[in-house]
Order: C-alpha cells, then structure tokens, then sequence
C-alpha cells in the first residue's frame, strides 16, 4: 500500500476543506443516468462537487488525487449499484472515505441505486460473487478482503431516505458552513425576534415585514436571515427591489422572481395575464424562502401580492422597507420594527471598521465618543465613518467632526435622502418644517399649523411616519398633567433636512428656513432676508443682546413661522427694538417670542391667520387695539407676562382650547368674550376663575383663591377640578348645592388645601353628584370627613395621605375601591380595618363579579379575620379547591421608618414550586412611613378546572425600586396575610334555614348575607364539593353532609325602619365565625350559638333591646373563641349585663362599647 493511501491518525492535520461532496459511483452502472442527475441537481443547489469524470480508471489503487479530493470534502455521497463491488477501485475508495469519517469526521451519504441495502450490508447476490472473485484475484490477502466486506457493511447501515439526499447534503453542510457574520454587531437580538416570528416548522405562510429608517439594518438582518435558513427550503429567491426595478422595470422584477421560483431561465415579460396566472399556480406545492429587499413603491405591487400568495406550506417571505405603509397592503405581514443600536454595540461596530478591533484605540477613546453620539445608533453611517477615518490621525479626525457639524456626510446622507425624494410637495414641506423649525413640538399643535398652511397635515404626517422619517414620542407636561406625543425624527434624518435647505441658496437670507443663530442674527441686523424666508427659530441665548431697526422683518412677506427664545436668565440674549417694530408679516402662523421688548404687538398686524400665540414673559402691556379675526388661534400663552393689564377681545376666537394666564401679576380684569369661548378646554389663570360651557379641566392648583365664584356654576361638562395647593380656600359659595352645581364633576383634587376642614369640605362635596375619585393629601386640618360622603356612591377612590389631624372615618361608600391614608398617625387603625373588612365581606359574598379594590392605611398587625396569616414577607397555605376559588384577599404589613420612593409590589403564586400568577400594585407614594402600615387588596383568581391543587400554595411578596432596573428586596415587609375567597355553595339540606332568615329580613325590612367557605382551617375538606340538588320530596332526599355557614349578616337595611323583634330559629352551623345582628331588635342571644366553637366575631351594633346574654355565656359551652366583640350603641347594657357577657369569652381581643349610655 502506498504512504498516500496510509491511515489517517487522529493526530494528523486535517486538510482545508476544497468542496463541499465527494461523488462515489460505479461509472460503467451510473455515470450516464443516476449519478449525472444528482451531480445536475446538487450543482442546482450551489453545492460544490469532485466528481471523476475519468471513465477508464486504471489499476486497483486510486491516484493520490482522488484521496485529496476525499480528504479535501466535508461530505461524500456512495452510490452503490449492482457492479459497484466488483471494482476494487470502488472499494478503496469506499475504504478511504470511511477512515475520514472516522478520523475527519466527514459525513457518509449512502445511496442504493437499483440494489437491496441488504445486499451489500451482508454482502449477497452480485457483491457475493464480486467477492469470490476478489479472493482469487488476491489468493492469502484475507485482511484486504475484510476491509473491504468491513466498508460495505458499515456503509449500508448508514442508510437514510433516498427522496431527501439533497436536503439532507444540505442540512448537513449547513452547520458547516456558519454564515459570516463578522462585523454583525448587536443583531444577535434582532435575529432572534425575527426568527422567533418566522415560526420556522410551521406549515403556515409567513410574511414578516422588517420596518425601519435607512441605513439601520435592515438588508444586513435579511441576508443574515436567508444564510442561516436557505437550508430549509426547496427554492430561495433574494432580490434587491429597488435595484432591479431600476434596472428591470417593475414588471421586469415580477418575472425575475417567477422566474426565480420556478428555476428557469426567464419569464417573457409580454407574458399574458393567463400564462402568468399558470406560472403562480406551478409554485402552489413548494416551499419557498422569499426575500424582497428595499420594497419602496406601491407599483404593481398587486403582481407580487399574486405570487406570494400562491407559494406553497411552509413558505416565508421576508420584505425589508422603509415605508410600513407597503407592508399593510399584504394581508397577515407581522412587522418587526428596527430599531438603532445601544451606546455598547455602536461603539463596538465603529471600532470595528475604524480600528480592527472591537474598541477603541488608546488616545482615541473621546473622539471615538462623539462620533458613537453624532451617528446615534445608525450602523450604515458608523461603517462609513469607521472606514473614512481608519488608520487616519487625531488631526484628521478632530477636522472630519468639525466639517460634520457644517455639513453631512455624502454617503450617508445620499442614503437617507431616497426616502425623502419619494415624497410629494407637501410632505417635503411638512418634513423640512418639522426637521428645522417644529422637532419636539406636540402632534396635534403642528398639525393644526401646518393644516392653516394648507399642507394637508393628517395625511403628511402619516406618510412620514410610515417612511420611518420622523417619530412619535411621548411627554410628560407637567402643567397640564397629561402625556403629550411629540413628533421627533433622528439627528441623521434632521442633518438631512438641514443640507436639503442650505442646498436652496449660498445666502442664507435667501434659504425657506432659518435655525442657526449666527446666520439669523446677521440677516436681522443687516436687514437680509427676503421674501424667500418662512420660518425663523431662533435661540439668542448664545449672541449677546441685539438690538434691531423697526423695519428687520419688512421684507421677510412669506414669513409664517417665527420662534425667538432665549434660556438665559434674561440679563443677556435679549431682543431690542429702540425704535419700536413696525411691521411683522400678517402670514404668521405661529408668532412664539420669549421675553418680547414692546408693549404691544405693531399696530399694522392683521393676526387671523395665527394659530399659535406665544409670548410668556414679555413685557406686553396689552396685545393689540380693536377685534381681531383670531377665528383659527387655538393657543393663548402669556403666561409671566408681569405687565400685562388686559386680555383684548376673544369674541371671534371661536377655535380658541388653551389659555395659559398664570402669573400675569398686573391683569386685574378679563374681557367678558372669554366666558363665552366655545372651544375653550384648559384655561390656567392665577387670582380668576373662569368658564366655559365646553371646558372638561379646569386647573386653578397652586393659585391664592379663596373661594370658588359662581362663573363655573353653569358648566355641565367639567369633569376635572384640580384646586389642589389652593391653602387659602375656605368658601366654596351657597350655589354648590343648588341645580347649577358642579354634578358633572368626576375628579377633584385638593391636595394641600390646608383650610379645608369637614365643614367647608361638606359643602363642596354636596353639590357633586357624579364624584369618582377624590384625594384629599396633606389636607393637615382635617380632622373626620362629613357626614354626607356616604352618599357618594359612585366614589371609588379616596385619597388621605398624611392627613396628621384624622382622627376617624364616618361611613364610607360600598362603592369605595381604592383608599390610601397614608402616615395619617391619629386615625383609629383598628377601627377603619375593621369596617373595611366586614364592608367588603359580604359585597364578595352577594357580588359574582370581581371587586378589585386596593387599601393602604396605618396598621400595626394583620386583621384577624385574615387568619393565614405570618411576620415574613411569604406564606404558604393547605390546598385549596380550584372550583370555589374566587381569588385571594392580600395584606401586608410594612414597618415603621421604612421609606417609599414610588416602589411597586408584587406578589408571586407558586404552586409546587412553580410560578403560576403574580400581581403588580402601585404603592404610589413618596415618604417614610411614620408608623407601621397595612395594605390590603384584591386579587381575582378564577380557575375553571375542578378538583383540589396537588400541593400547597406559596405566595411571595417583593418590591422592586422605582427605576425597574434597581434592586428587588423584601425591606419594609414585616409580615403578610392571604384570606381564600370562595365561591357561595348552598344546598338543599340548608335552604330552609336560609329562606327563613330572609323571610324574616323580607318581613321586617331586614337585610341578610350568608356566606359559606368550603375549607375550615384545620383542613377538614368533607365540604369542599358542590352539592346536588333533588327534586323530590324532602323526606325522600338523601342524607348529605351541608356545607357550613361561617358567615351571617342580618341588618336594618335603611335608616328609620321600625325595630322588629326577630324570632329565628337555630343556626346550628359550628363552621360559622363571623355573625352579624347589626340593628335588630333581639333580646337575648339565640342558645343556637352556644355550641359555635369557630365563632371568632361577634356584632351586636344598634341592638338596643338587648338587655339578656344568657347564662350559658358564662358556662363551658360559652364563646370561648370570640376575638372581637361590637356592642356599640346597645343602650340596655349595663355593667352587671356586660360582666355576663365577658365572663364566658376567653380569647377576646377587640371590645367596642361607643355609646352604650346606660354603661
């Protein structure tokens, strides 16, 4: 044997891979048919393949060649055919091909082309007499012989499904060969969205649409996408829409891709609507992957939408585009938004191109920085920088930034103008004037300007938005109190409209907009500009004060925008008119001037087309002289405009939503027309109170009014009055109360009026019929609340937080869900507690629906009826059963000194040691707490599946810090509680009783609750499973075990009912331990209870006809588990009846005993 044939050891190198299949075949059996085929469908696939076309192979050793070959290919493919054994040629390289398996790992493709794999596994039929041959031929050389019997044997058993051998050669070769993704940075996150989205195994069809900017990504995801899954697919299509729609038509691209898919050579483009209709129809059963990169028109898109929905199962299509709107017009596209890169990853993908290397090279770190902060995550224009300033010095690269901040960059800002240049006149326009003059600026205010600049601005903005070319992003106005969506665009994008301007003129007085302050300075000054010019912003912080001629804006004819500010302190960057300013365009639609000099506008201006009026801080005595036509001014801000004296005439600004007065410390009288502006929805005024029939908010926070005037009497749409800090207001006014009051309001807030007290707070409240939310913070002299605010019954949420002088609660609505009293230290804790649960208890009880509610209060311990209860941050409980399981009533206690900065709370349930739900509460709060506090809420839990859990409940309460990446911890937890709500069962064995109480409650203008619970605590669960109802007779019912009654509320159900003496029979449930008499006229306790081992509350309230306990109480069958005990108001009681009582209640921890006046 040659040394090239020797064995390879493991220990060898292993040679560089050449091709991708090694072909091994008996040429005389297949060379001319099988094997051509498959060479012609792999070479199909791009796979790269040795075959040996040398048809008269010599000699029984294969040449040195072909063992490179062997050894050179990551796969090989041994066809075996009838005479494939009876060349030894054949069989050596069979043996060669195995020993690279063995040590190279290549992988072994058998293929049996018209021969029974058992045939050469056992070596039979024509292989058995190839062999007997070979045993001539070679006499004593056994072992040779067994190599080669080995090989076959070895070779067969790696025998997989014929019809999949190139699908197979290529899910094989793909692992192999890992797509490049050098330089790739930050899209690992990416990919994986994408690909999770692409459901890859389904047979569904998937259209997934990659949206983005230019230069952000996009065809870099997609290439990445087709080169990690080509391998899945029976035909793969890549195309370049815009490219080749260039360069091919539009209909030249629709039959490239038909061509594509169905892998012929073309696609007549004249071809008729029925042949084209007949090629789709050819794709129905494969599977395809389509990528169509760049898609940026609509036309003729209803060609492509033809194709791909005729693809076969399993198809994806991937679409990259900087317009969203193409992708709505494919029914079922799933958008994937791409997003910039994060800080890390630029810095990484520019120190790539600029240095080689994944960071910067020492020196360059700070320039290095400020690139990363020009490009703001744009990959295309991180690789063109890297690439324009690699191996370049600091010289260079402090010169390239300094000429970035003059102009753009040409690649990349050539990149980013297609999506510009698709647009039309308008929405040029629309982007020009948001990239140079409104970035940042609130939606609907642009739209409303640009729309009184007839630009068409709903349509514009969509179509902006879609291109991906300006943004929405959200604020917080804090004056307002309201989230407002501004428009933003990238700085790239901005660059772009910036040079799309400079391009118009060399002379910038020449230029439609004007935002640098130098230029702008200079053009005032020298009186430049022309009638070219429609939109100045700009910022004389920065050059000085300036002082201009009357005549600066005179021949500016066109100017529609005009911004002038300054964030001085106003000692510099002032505008100074010493001759006054005569003239200013009456095209303005948006006049905005911080600090303005004068004290009136000119009088020449004609201001109907304003739509924005902006001039807080001024130095305006009034605006002008006479009624203007403002009928398009939708914004009036004078605010700190300290000499104004008077508001002109608004009876023709009937568009007129928001009126900013605030600190307009000379205004001593308003023009009648403002209180009668249609439009009119926020009005912020300091010293006045003002209406409008069509207002909803009205803020006066913060404001020195003493009382509320009669203008807003009349107003039926207000919904939202904030008078919060208002700590002067006392008086509310008598018409309150009257037909004209406040009924509509929903919201008040008034936090921090320190003057309101339960009286002053009475009147305001009795005129509000429609209340829903209330706070009441740091309102520091209120000391109970009236007695009227029972009768709010649409009041949900209630707001005390350290309220330092409550002292008690009256009674509350039942509608009440949210309550906080936060750090409110003389509130009678144990008290409120228990009127909120024993509230709650049976709105559970009679409600089906959840009642989600929320209560944060002081409180040192738990409430007992919360009996599962600990002092850690978790707690587990017994099984419980799915079917009565309503949800859980939480509570947590917090200690002392522990401080809130907004946290939130959550609480996971585990059920054998796996998460199964979990809740998310708000503490909403900023402070310490100055005492212990509870927090009690709701947490519906309805589970549809019968029978019990098969483990134990763990719940766990944590909080996590204010910002979601701080830490979680469970500090300030010193204990929880869980309280089961279930579901109410009652059976037939239990009806009557039941239907005796309430004939009495129906007789006697009683009102009753029972409520039963299907699990005791010591886990006694005979009770858990509904009962069933039966129709026949009582006495032919069978006997069942009833669920037990634990609780029962028997109550006067309006005040003023005539006292009835209740005769009811016995309660015999020993379950039951909660029992309620509120208000009836019963004499002595019922001897029914005496057995109640359970009983742990006991309320007797307003049961003013007691005067008997019954000497049992005081026996051995007494109720000796009665923890809390309500006599308040029971007017028989006396000490020796009370004794009574006492004697036989050992586990008493709560006694009330108010106003029982014969004690």
């Amino acid at each position: 044997m040659s040394s090239a044939f020797s064995s390879i050891s493991s220990s060898d190198v292993v040679p560089k891979k050449k091709y991708e299949v090694f072909l091994s075949f008996r040429g005389e059996d297949t060379r001319r048919n099988f094997t051509s085929h498959l060479y012609d469908a792999l070479s199909r696939k791009k796979i790269k393949i040795f075959i040996d076309n040398n048809e008269l192979q010599k000699g029984d050793e294969i040449s040195a060649a072909l063992i490179k070959a062997i050894e050179e290919s990551h796969a090989s493919i041994v066809i075996f055919s009838e005479n494939y054994a009876s060349s030894k040629w054949c069989l050596n390289e069979l043996k060669k091909i195995l020993e690279c398996k063995k040590y190279m790992e290549q992988i072994v493709i058998p293929v049996f082309y018209n021969i029974d794999p058992s045939n050469v596994r056992k070596q039979t039929g024509s292989y058995k007499q190839a062999f007997a041959k070979h045993k001539r031929d070679l006499k004593h050389n056994n072992d040779k012989l067994k190599k080669w019997k080995d090989s076959l044997t070895e070779a067969a058993n790696l025998v997989d499904f014929i019809k999949a051998i190139v699908e197979d050669v290529l899910r094989k070769l793909n692992p192999r060969y890992p797509y490049d993704i050098k330089g790739l940075v930050g899209i690992e996150k990416n990919y994986e969205q994408i690909e999770s989205m692409m459901e890859i195994g389904s047979n569904d069809v998937k259209i997934i649409g990659i949206w983005g900017m230019g230069g952000i990504g996009k065809t870099t995801i997609a290439r990445t996408l087709f080169g990690k899954l080509y391998s899945q697919f029976e035909v793969l299509c890549f195309h370049y829409v815009m490219d080749e729609s260039n360069k091919y038509g539009v209909n030249g691209l629709h039959n490239k891709l038909l061509s594509s898919l169905l892998e012929e050579e073309k696609i007549h483009p004249d071809a008729s609507y029925i042949e084209s209709s007949f090629s789709v129809r050819r794709i129905a059963h494969k599977k395809v992957l389509i990528v169509l990169d760049g898609m940026e028109t609509l036309e003729k898109i209803e060609d492509l939408i033809q194709i791909i929905d005729g693809v076969g199962p399993g198809s994806r299509v991937i679409i990259t585009t900087r317009d969203k709107h193409i992708l709505s017009q494919f029914s079922n596209c799933e958008i994937y938004e791409f997003n910039e890169l994060n800080k890390h990853d630029s810095l990484q993908l520019f120190s790539l191109f600029a240095f080689g290397e994944k960071q910067p090279k020492i020196g360059y770190e700070d320039l290095s920085e400020s690139v990363i902060a020009y490009c703001r995550g744009n990959p295309l224009a991180l690789k063109v920088l890297g690439k324009n300033l690699r191996s370049r010095g600091k010289i260079v690269w402090e010169d390239e930034l300094k000429k970035l901040e003059k102009i753009p960059n040409g690649e990349i800002n050539n990149m980013l103008k297609l999506s510009y240049d698709n647009l039309d006149i308008f929405q040029k326009d629309i982007f020009l004037d948001i990239a140079c003059l409104l970035r940042g600026d609130n939606k609907m205010a642009v739209i409303h300007l640009l729309e009184a600049c007839e630009f068409f601005a709903e349509s514009g903005i969509e179509v902006l938005l879609d291109k991906a070319l300006i943004q929405i992003k959200s604020n917080w106005l804090s004056l307002a109190k309201l989230q407002i969506d501004g428009l933003d665009m990238h700085d790239l994008l901005q660059e772009m409209g910036w040079e799309i301007v400079n391009q118009e003129s060399k002379e910038p007085g020449k230029r439609s907009r004007l935002w640098r302050a130098e230029e702008i300075s200079d053009i005032l000054k020298e009186n430049k500009g022309t009638e070219v010019v429609e939109g100045i912003i700009f910022d004389s912080t920065d050059v000085g004060d300036i002082y201009l001629k009357s005549d600066s804006f005179r021949r500016m004819t066109n100017l529609r925008y005009l911004n002038i500010y300054n964030e001085s302190d106003g000692s510099t960057g002032n505008v100074y008119f010493p001759d006054g300013l005569e003239w200013i365009s009456d095209k303005l639609r948006y006049l905005r001037w911080k600090r303005y000099c004068l004290e009136s506008l000119p009088s020449t201006f004609c201001a109907e087309m304003l739509v924005e009026l902006c001039m807080a801080q001024s130095k305006l005595k009034k605006l002008w002289d006479g009624v203007q036509n403002l009928v398009n001014l939708r914004t009036l801000w004078l605010e700190s405009s300290k000499d104004l004296i008077e508001i002109p005439d608004l009876s023709r600004a009937t568009n007129l939503a928001i009126v900013l007065l605030s600190e307009c410390e000379s205004l001593r009288q308003l023009h009648p027309s403002i209180f009668s502006l249609p439009q009119l929805q926020y009005l912020d005024l300091r010293e006045f109170s003002m209406t409008s029939e069509e207002m909803t908010k009205l803020s006066l926070c913060d404001t020195s009014i003493h009382e509320l005037t009669s203008s807003i009497w009349h107003n039926t749409k207000l919904t939202v009055l904030d008078l919060a800090g208002c700590n002067k207001l006392t008086i509310v006014g008598n018409k309150l109360t009257d037909d004209h009051g406040l009924g509509s309001v929903t919201e008040l807030d008034l936090s921090g009026c320190t003057e309101i007290n339960a009286s002053s707070l009475w009147s305001i409240l009795d005129g509000i019929q429609s209340l829903k939310r209330l706070k009441l913070n740091e309102c520091v002299n209120l000391e109970c609340l009236p007695e009227n605010m029972g009768k709010h019954s649409l009041l949900e949420w209630l707001e005390l937080d350290d309220c330092r002088k409550l002292v008690s609660l009256t009674e509350l609505p039942p509608s009440l869900l949210d309550f906080k009293a936060v750090n409110c230290t003389y509130l009678d804790t144990y008290t409120t507690q228990r009127s909120f649960f024993d509230n709650m208890t049976p709105n559970f009880l009679e409600n089906e629906g959840d009642i989600d509610f929320f209560f944060f209060l002081p409180g040192a311990q738990v409430p007992l009826d919360i009996d599962l209860q600990t002092i850690e941050a978790s707690i587990t409980i017994l099984p419980i059963t799915k079917s009565v399981l309503r949800g859980f009533i939480f509570c947590i206690l917090f200690s002392e000194g522990f401080t809130i900065n907004r946290h939130v709370l959550y609480c996971i349930i585990f059920e054998c040691g796996k998460e199964v739900d979990r809740r998310r509460i708000s503490l909403n709060y900023l402070g310490t707490l100055i005492s212990d506090h509870v927090l009690m809420c709701w947490h519906g839990y309805n589970i549809q599946e019968s029978g019990s859990y098969d483990c134990n409940l763990s719940f766990q309460f944590i909080l996590q810090g204010p910002n979601e990446e701080l830490w979680w911890s469970t500090e300030g937890i010193k204990g929880c509680g869980v309280f089961p709500v279930r579901k109410v069962y009652m059976s037939s064995c239990i009806s009557k009783e039941i239907g005796k109480l309430k004939s009495i409650a129906q007789d006697s203008d009683v009102s009753i609750a029972i409520g039963g619970e299907g699990r005791s605590s010591n886990n006694e669960n005979e009770y858990d499973q509904e009962q069933p109802s039966y129709s026949h007779k009582e006495e032919e019912q069978p006997s069942i075990r009833r669920p037990p009654i634990k609780h029962v509320y028997v109550r006067r159900r309006r005040k003023g009912s005539k006292d009835v003496e209740m005769g009811f029979e016995q309660i015999t449930s020993e379950k039951m331990i909660h029992l309620s008499l509120h208000g009836t006229a019963i004499h002595e306790l019922p001897s029914s209870i005496w057995r109640n081992s359970k009983l742990t509350f006991l309320d007797l309230t307003e049961c003013n006809k007691l005067n008997n306990a019954g000497n049992k109480l005081s026996n051995d069958h007494g109720l000796r588990s009665v923890k809390e005990l309500d006599l308040s108001e029971c007017t028989e009681i006396n000490t020796l009846k009370l004794w009574s009582i006492l004697d036989g209640i050992q586990s008493l921890k709560g006694l009330k005993l108010k106003e029982c006046c014969n004690l």
